[in-house]
């Protein structure tokens, strides 16, 4: 009788081992089975990010190549970047708009700093430019934009800035001037395609953050479309003693 019970006793145990045994052997798979998926996911998600990125240097190399000689009822110029400010105003001299907005200007910038800096004639600077010193970023340039437009009853503009930032600029613009024509001018930032190493590295680099706050920008657009535009641009010809 008693071997009989530790006969059960013992196989009991037993079964209780293999059960426990198949328990774990199916965790461990269960684990393997998302590391491998999680894997897959994060490789699927890099491909994409990183095709994306080939997207956008085949975007920004457009508009390299693809400079419009073209007119627009105005001009608007985000700063920020080598040279933009210059283009802008000499699209202005060339009457390829009615007047121009430069976004984004530090407010310590006085108007007559900015006029003797980028060498505008102060009777055209005082008709034609306006000044908006109160964008911080492309959605502050976007919004201050925006009201700009508003207020002058434009249906076309031209958009002055560096090939890189282009489409951020385009983006930030289009969420709230839906009706507006947008049209680009870029400015290269580099005229040197075949640079050094260390050139090239840098340019990516450039390229590669400014496809981060892209990719953002366009996430964020689609969550939380920017809403109205501002309400302070400066108009050169009311403010001349700035």
């Amino acid at each position: 009788m008693s071997d009989a019970t530790d006969t059960e006793k013992h196989g009991g145990s037993a079964d209780f081992m293999g059960a426990a045994i198949v328990r774990k052997r199916e965790a461990s798979r269960r684990r393997s089975r998302i590391v491998r998926i999680a894997a897959i996911a994060s490789a699927l998600c890099l491909a994409l990010y990183f095709a994306g990125f080939a997207v956008f240097l085949s975007e920004v190399s457009f508009y390299r190549k693809d400079v419009p000689d073209s007119r627009a009822d105005g001009i608007v110029v985000l700063t920020g970047g080598v040279a933009r400010v210059d283009e802008a105003v000499k699209l202005l001299n060339e009457k390829k708009g009615e007047r121009l907005l430069i976004s984004g200007v530090h407010p310590s910038a006085s108007r007559a700093v900015l006029a003797k800096t980028f060498a505008v004639d102060e009777d055209r600077f005082n008709c034609c430019v306006d000044v908006d010193h109160e964008a911080l970023d492309t959605v502050g340039n976007a919004v201050e934009t925006a009201d700009w437009v508003a207020e002058h009853g434009y249906h076309s503009l031209l958009v002055v800035t560096n090939d890189y930032h282009m489409p951020r600029s385009l983006l930030e613009l289009h969420s709230v001037l839906s009706d507006v024509e947008l049209i680009p001018h870029a400015v290269v930032a580099s005229q040197h395609q075949n640079g050094t190493a260390a050139e090239q590295a840098s340019r990516y680099r450039v390229l590669l953050g400014e496809y981060v706050k892209y990719s953002a920008a366009r996430l964020r657009t689609l969550v939380t479309p920017i809403s109205g535009p501002g309400d302070d641009v400066h108009r050169a010809a009311l403010t001349a003693s700035e």
